[in-house]
């Protein structure tokens, strides 16, 4: 049997594989608050839109220096369109 414990570091696996590490984590949430001001939407709403594109491009990333920009572009397009 599992415990709670293996359940929730189970949980976070996914979002873990999101961000390469602290830093980018960060670099991520700060362009999620700024395009969550830009766009008058709350924060959650764009945080799970913005990991799943995220998670989507890094898949297929080339040069992942480049995520933050394309992903911001393309989840500003799709509250743009909602």
């Amino acid at each position: 049997m599992s415990s709670a414990h293996e359940e929730a570091a189970h949980a976070r696996q996914p979002e873990a594989s999101i961000y390469t590490d602290s830093d980018d984590r960060r670099r991520h949430r700060g362009i999620m608050q700024a395009i969550a001001e830009e766009m008058q939407r709350p924060f959650d709403e764009i945080a799970e839109l913005y990991e799943e594109v995220l998670r989507q491009m890094r898949a297929r990333a080339r040069i992942p220096d480049f995520l933050p920009v394309l992903v911001s572009k393309k989840v500003k397009q799709i509250c743009r369109r909602h």
